[in-house]
């Protein structure tokens, strides 16, 4: 899959629709900021609408006034892009369908006029299930060729509510989407003919569950910089955009193969064909203590799980491996596919788009395994976050839980549970780290109502629209054998004031960053000797920000195997800011050494990969470290990872004194603006440079305005790192009069003269 060639698709589809959404909403009556002269609202009159001087059905209104809402509401430009990723989401998964022969060709052309299939079916009399009164409307319009964008978007939406699939997996559109179909959507160059044409996107790709991943990352990637380049910290609906990022296959199968897998060959060691085939398993450094191997008794016991599943790519892989097991122990292919989706996985994030996704990409999954899979009748169990409790619109939660539990709660259940739902009221910007205190009695009485109400061929509305925000309780309380996840990555600073309050209260180890309090989350979501395997930031293993969340890990569980991959793992991401590291944890003490592999020196991600396979096969020197013993690490102070150390470094740090007993190390100069006061030396002319002057007034007399300045850098075994100079004009005039806007110094400068 080239990705480079995705991305191009994505964005320029992205921009496409947008543009042609804009001209649509225009021609409705609207302005570029969202308002709309009284002589462009429609008017209801009996027997329809009455708008712009022509004559339209009620529906028309109906849909216009729904628009009109949603513009005042939300923006404009909130509007456009919500229209616009609803017709990328549900188109692009139709293509992947009709590419999977999972539906018919609906979005192909018929001509070459450029008529899509399901327009020139409609001309025949085949039309879709549609309500009649939508019926009659489509009928008319399909006697007058020059409303070809009209006739399609009402039947692609019909289509779209009667597909299992896509209405299982997106849900229905809003009812002003249809409104919003841009008039160039059919046109050369417009997005169905970009989709139908596309030389970006493989009949390969097209068979893989995770395009729609790949194709919604880089869809968002301009809003992800839209939100970086705002600064500050991120808002509720900025999060998903910010935070999303997609995992490298063969670290996801790194992850899973060494926490799923590793958990089923404990309890199956005379396994050999599976483990053959899991080529990222790490051989542990000895064998698992009885007392420390994760028991179960059936394969539908086991329960996996990514608690910020994003597009589901990691519960993909989590699915394969299950699937895999269920096959070799005799299970049928549905049952093994029934089996985990209802039993063994669940999936968790903050978006709700990303859960639409992984719920597509599991189906889809699921479909090429067994077609009959296709009607939706079994779904995968993917969660995100419920909308806020409305008490103008619901009542008081305190009356609704006796209708829920149809009056078998006592005062203890209601009160945990008007404690859960008060807390989801900031679900949008906690998502899965919020912590639910629930009894086991009230768990069970919560389980046992959901099922009931799971298993009614009728459910009354108020009680079907709150069914989400118990089984997120359900999950965010349940005990799993196996969690795997590349968390959000957000510092401290970032976080809005709901999310930084909440991680210092409850995550105080993790609470400087967010891919930390994941870590402490998974914790807490194992059973005892579970496993968690995660990517995220290599910061953890090294600054004293993170020095808690190290000291409570290293005391109280075990880490099995780690690859610290350093910069340049994600090839989508350029420079060396992102480093990263993988790895397994067990929730027990061990004595027992774990196994590192240093990936740092790789250049890209396909060459840590191969380091990593090499060492696997090889136990290559400065790059395999077995039998790393987590007490070695204490020997340092602050206890970073550092798994490399030598027995004579190690033997340094606990013989002699540390410098901290001798002097205090501080920071020396800090610009707060390399780009503006750093260059490097062959930036600046000669002449501007000055060189060898021994104290800062005999600098200030030469008039000169560069100057050295050490900086530090990469590795030099003797002398080097000469790299930069500094503007010093002045005496460091403008350096020392760099100020925030609140009047605050930003340069740190320490010892000028």
């Amino acid at each position: 899959m080239d990705t480079n060639k995705i991305k191009r698709f994505a964005t320029e589809a992205r921009n496409i629709l947008k543009t042609g959404i804009a001209a649509k909403i225009m021609t409705l009556g609207f302005d570029r900021k969202g308002n709309v002269a009284e002589e462009h609202r429609p008017q209801l009159m009996q027997g329809g609408t009455l708008w712009n001087g022509k004559l339209y059905t009620e529906g028309f209104y109906h849909q216009w006034m729904s628009l009109f809402n949603r513009v005042q509401q939300k923006g404009i430009n909130e509007v456009y892009e919500e229209a616009a990723y609803t017709w990328f989401n549900r188109l692009c998964a139709i293509r992947i369908l009709q590419k999977n022969n999972l539906c018919s060709p609906v979005l192909q052309y018929a001509d070459a006029a450029r008529t899509p299939v399901i327009v020139d079916q409609a001309r025949q009399g085949h039309l879709p299930p549609m309500k009649e009164d939508l019926r009659q409307r489509v009928i008319e319009l399909l006697d007058d060729d020059t409303k070809v964008t009209e006739q399609f978007a009402l039947l692609i939406t019909a289509w779209c509510h009667d597909n299992p699939i896509i209405n299982q997996c997106f849900g229905s559109m809003a009812d002003y989407t249809e409104l919003l179909l841009p008039n160039n959507i059919l046109t050369e160059g417009g997005f169905v003919d970009m989709l139908n044409h596309t030389e970006f996107i493989t009949d390969e790709d097209f068979q893989s569950p995770e395009l729609i991943g790949w194709l919604y990352q880089f869809y968002i990637s301009e809003r992800k910089d839209e939100v970086f380049a705002k600064k500050g910290k991120f808002e509720a609906d900025e999060i998903p955009a910010a935070t999303q990022i997609f995992t490298p296959n063969w670290i996801v199968k790194y992850m899973v193969q060494n926490t799923v897998g590793r958990i089923y060959l404990d309890n199956n060691p005379y396994e050999t064909a599976l483990q053959k085939k899991w080529q990222y398993l790490v051989e542990p450094s000895e064998n698992t203590p009885a007392e420390n191997i994760l028991r179960y008794e059936e394969l539908t016991d086991l329960k996996v799980a990514d608690l910020a599943c994003g597009s589901g790519h990691i519960l993909n892989e989590c699915f394969d491996l299950l699937y895999d097991l269920y096959i070799a122990e005799g299970y049928g292919r549905g049952e093994a596919i029934e089996n985990i989706f209802k039993h063994n996985l669940t999936g968790i994030d903050i978006d709700n788009r990303a859960k639409q996704l992984t719920t597509f990409a599991l189906l889809l999954k699921a479909c090429q395994k067994d077609v009959s899979f296709a009607d939706a009748h079994c779904l995968p169990h993917v969660l995100a976050m419920p909308k806020p409790w409305n008490e103008e619109k619901n009542g008081l939660v305190r009356e609704f839980l006796p209708h829920f539990f149809l009056g078998q709660e006592d005062q203890t259940h209601v009160n945990e549970l008007i404690a859960c739902f008060d807390l989801m009221q900031h679900a949008d910007s906690l998502g899965s780290i919020m912590k639910f205190e629930l009894s086991d009695s009230t768990r069970l009485l919560v389980k046992q109502t959901v099922e009931y109400w799971h298993n009614q061929d009728f459910i009354p509305e108020a009680i079907r629209t709150q069914l989400s925000a118990f089984e997120l309780i359900l999950a965010l309380t349940e005990k799993y054998h196996a969690l795997v996840m590349n968390p959000p990555y957000m510092g401290a600073g970032s976080m809005n004031e709901v999310l930084s309050k909440y991680v210092k209260k409850n995550y105080e180890e993790g609470k400087a960053d967010l891919f930390s309090t994941f870590m402490m989350l998974s914790i807490d979501r194992l059973v005892a000797n579970g496993k968690y395997g995660m990517i995220n930031m290599q910061s953890w293993m090294f600054l004293s920000s993170f020095e808690k969340l190290r000291n409570t890990l290293l005391n109280n569980y075990h880490i099995e195997n780690m690859l610290h991959l350093g910069p340049r793992t994600f090839d989508e991401l350029s420079g060396e800011v992102v480093q990263n590291t993988a790895f397994v944890i067990a929730k027990h003490k061990s004595d027992e050494g774990g196994v590192y592999f240093r990936l740092v020196d790789g250049k890209n991600c396909t060459d840590k990969k191969d380091m990593f396979l090499r060492a696997l096969r090889e136990h290559t020197s400065k790059v395999y470290y077995q039998n790393v013993f987590q007490s070695n690490f204490e020997k340092i102070p602050g206890c970073p990872i550092g798994y490399w150390a030598s027995p004579n470094i190690l033997r340094i740090f606990t013989s002699n004194l540390a410098l901290s007993a001798v002097c205090s190390p501080t920071q020396g100069l800090a610009t707060a603006d390399n780009a503006r006061f750093l260059r490097l030396w062959f930036e600046v002319s000669r002449s501007l440079c000055g060189f060898g002057f021994e104290n800062a007034a005999s600098a200030a007399r030469s008039g000169l305005k560069w100057f050295p300045c050490n900086k530090g850098g990469g590795f030099r075994k003797w002398y080097g790192n000469q790299d930069y100079i500094i503007n010093w004009e002045n005496d460091g005039y403008e350096i020392k009069n760099f100020y925030d806007e609140k009047g605050k110094q930003r340069s740190v400068i320490r010892n000028p003269k």
